[in-house]
C-alpha cells in the first residue's frame, strides 16, 4: 500500500460512513440474519485494520446480500479500496471503473476517477517490475504441523451417558465404537443444576470430573472412561469450561467478570471469571494442565469462551486496553445511540470488540500452549456460535467471536453449532429453510479455513427445552450430505441411546435408516 493511500484511507472511509449513514432507505428492515448497516460496519473495521482480505470479503456481501441498500454504494467503493490496499491494482481499476458507472452522482465519484488512474499507473508499473514467478506449494491455511495430525472426527458429544454404571457405559461406548463413530467429547466440568455422571458422583454442587487441586472434584469419571474408550478404538475430547471454571472460587468477586448495565448506567459483576485478570488465568492454566496428565486425545472448549457486547469491563480490562491501545475505555461511549429495540455502535464499540475477541483467543492460546507443554499431542477444537458463519457483525459484537481471527489463533478444529431446532426459533425460519442454511454454512466454513476437516459441524438431536428428539430422518438426511459434499467433520449433539450412530460412520452414499414412517419417536431415558 503506497503512503499516499495509508493518509488517504481513513479520510475516504469517513466519507463512505457518512454518506450511507445520510441515505439509509431499506437498510433498517429486519432481517432473518443480520442488517446492512452491521455488515457494513463490520467490513469498515476490518478495512481500518488493514485486513483487506477479509474486509473484501464483507464488504462484498453487503452487496450481494443486500442489493437494494444504500451501504451498496460505500461497499463498492470498499471493495475496490480493499484490492488497490492488496496492491491487485487490476482489479481495483475494475471496482473503480464499475463504482463509477453504478453511483455517477455519488460525492466520491472524482475520488474514484482518481483512483482508478493511479490504479492503472500503478498496475503498469507493476508489470514493467514484475518479479520472476515463484512456485508456491498450496494446501490448506493452518500450516504443516496442524495439518498433518487432523483427520475427520465422526463423534458424539456426551453430556450424560445413559448407563449409571461403569459396566453399563461400556457397554454404550462399545456400541458406539461398532457404529463407526471415531471420538467422543465428553463432559468434565459440573455446573450447579446439572445431572451428575454415575450414580456415585454426587460430591458438591459444582466442580469437575478429573483430578485436580485448584477446584472442587465431584468424582474421577475422566480416567476410567478414557481407558474404556481407548480400548475401544475411540478418542476422547474433554469438553471443559473457561470462563465459569470459577468452580471454588464463586465468593472471589475480585477474580469475577465485569459488564456494564446500560439501563442503569454502572458497571455491576457478572457470570464467571475476568478473564482480563491474569490471575484469573494463571488459575485456568493450572486447572487445564491437570487436565493434561490424563491420556486426552483432544480439548473442547466450551461455548463460554465469549464476552457478550456489554461485558468486558473493570480495572484489568480497562488498564490493558489503555496500555495495548492508548484510549480509555468508557462504557458510556461504547454505547452511545443505543436503543434496546435496535442496537446501534460506534465506530469505538467495534473497535473494543475486536479487541476483546483478540483478548480471548490469547487466553486459549495460554491454555493451549500449557496443556501442550505437557501433552503435546492434544488437538483443540473451540466452540462457535453458527452466526461466526451467517452473521459475523453479530457474532463480534453480541459474543466477541470472530471466525477468520480464530482461524489465524491454533486451534485444530473450529466446532460450528449448526443447532437445527435452535436455529429455526431464533430465526423463524422452516426447518428445510435451515437446512438449506446449515448446508451453505458447511460450504462457506469449509472455504474460510481452507481445510473441511477442521470445520467441526454439530447437529442437534433433541430440543432443547422439550427434551423431545428432533426428527432422525431429517437429522441423518442432514448427515448424508455433508458427508456426500466435503470431508467436514460431524458431531451429534448431545448423545442419546437409540440414535443411528452408524450414520455417522458409514461411508458416504450408504444408506443405513429406513424412510420415516408416521408417529413420534420416543423420548430418551
Amino acid at each position: 500500500m503506497s503512503r499516499g493511500l495509508e493518509r488517504l484511507a481513513p479520510a475516504v472511509l469517513g466519507v463512505m460512513l457518512s454518506l450511507c449513514a445520510v441515505s439509509a432507505r431499506a437498510d433498517t428492515a429486519p432481517s432473518a440474519l443480520y442488517s446492512a448497516r452491521a455488515q457494513f460496519k463490520y467490513a469498515s473495521l476490518l478495512f481500518e485494520q488493514r485486513h483487506y482480505a477479509m474486509a473484501a470479503r464483507e464488504f462484498q456481501r453487503v452487496i450481494e446480500r443486500f442489493p437494494a441498500s444504500s451501504y451498496v454504494e460505500g461497499a463498492q467503493f470498499g471493495l475496490a479500496e480493499c484490492y488497490m490496499g492488496r496492491g491487485r491494482y487490476r482489479e481495483a481499476a475494475s471496482e473503480y471503473k464499475l463504482f463509477i458507472r453504478n453511483f455517477p452522482d455519488s460525492p466520491l465519484v472524482e475520488e474514484a476517477l482518481r483512483r482508478y488512474v493511479a490504479a492503472l499507473d500503478n498496475d503498469k508499473y507493476k508489470g514493467r517490475h514484475a518479479e520472476p514467478a515463484v512456485s508456491t506449494p498450496t494446501g490448506p491455511r493452518g500450516g504443516s504441523a496442524l495439518d498433518s495430525k487432523v483427520e475427520a472426527l465422526r463423534a458424539v458429544q456426551v453430556m450424560l451417558f445413559d448407563g449409571r454404571s461403569l459396566g453399563e457405559i461400556d457397554a454404550e461406548l462399545e456400541r458406539l465404537g461398532s457404529s463407526g463413530v471415531n471420538t467422543i467429547i465428553v463432559r468434565v466440568f459440573h455446573n450447579r443444576g446439572d445431572r451428575f455422571h454415575l450414580r456415585a458422583a454426587g460430591n458438591g454442587p459444582s466442580g469437575v470430573y478429573f483430578r485436580t487441586s485448584h477446584a472442587p472434584v465431584v468424582a474421577d469419571v475422566l480416567g476410567p472412561i478414557l481407558s474404556m474408550a481407548h480400548a475401544r478404538g475411540l478418542k476422547v475430547f474433554a469438553w471443559m469450561t473457561t470462563r465459569y471454571a470459577d468452580y471454588g472460587l464463586e465468593g472471589r468477586k475480585d477474580l469475577a467478570c465485569r459488564a456494564y448495565d446500560i439501563g442503569r448506567g454502572a458497571v455491576t459483576a457478572c457470570k464467571g471469571l475476568d478473564l482480563f485478570n491474569d490471575e484469573a488465568v494463571a488459575h485456568l492454566e493450572a486447572l487445564y494442565a491437570d487436565l493434561a496428565a490424563y491420556d486426552i486425545d483432544g480439548i473442547l472448549f466450551q461455548d463460554d469462551l465469549v464476552l457478550r457486547h456489554n461485558e468486558g469491563f473493570g480495572k484489568h480490562a480497562e488498564r490493558l486496553f489503555r496500555r495495548e491501545t492508548g484510549k480509555t475505555l468508557d462504557p458510556k461511549r461504547l454505547f452511545v445511540g443505543y436503543r434496546d429495540s435496535s442496537p446501534a455502535y460506534g465506530g469505538e464499540f467495534w473497535e473494543w470488540a475486536s479487541w476483546k475477541n483478540a483478548r480471548l483467543l490469547a487466553v486459549a492460546r495460554r491454555l493451549m500452549d500449557t496443556v501442550r507443554e505437557r501433552n503435546p499431542g492434544v488437538s483443540f477444537a473451540v466452540n462457535l456460535m453458527y452466526e461466526s458463519v451467517t452473521n459475523p457483525p453479530y457474532a463480534l459484537a453480541w459474543l466477541s467471536q470472530n471466525l477468520p481471527a480464530a482461524i489465524e489463533a491454533g486451534f485444530d478444529y473450529f466446532s460450528i453449532m449448526a443447532y437445527q431446532r435452535q436455529m429455526e426459533k431464533e430465526l423463524g425460519l422452516a426447518p428445510e429453510e435451515v437446512e438449506g442454511l446449515i448446508k451453505w454454512m458447511v460450504e462457506e466454513a469449509s472455504r474460510l479455513v481452507g481445510e473441511p476437516r477442521r470445520v467441526l459441524i454439530k447437529l442437534q438431536t433433541i430440543d432443547w427445552k422439550t427434551r423431545e428428539p428432533l426428527p432422525e430422518h431429517r437429522v441423518v438426511e442432514l448427515i448424508r450430505w455433508i458427508k456426500a459434499r466435503k470431508k467436514v467433520s460431524i458431531a451429534v449433539v448431545p448423545y442419546r441411546a437409540g440414535f443411528p450412530f452408524g450414520e455417522l460412520g458409514a461411508p458416504a452414499g450408504m444408506a443405513l435408516l429406513e424412510p420415516p414412517t408416521t408417529g413420534r419417536s420416543k423420548p430418551p431415558r
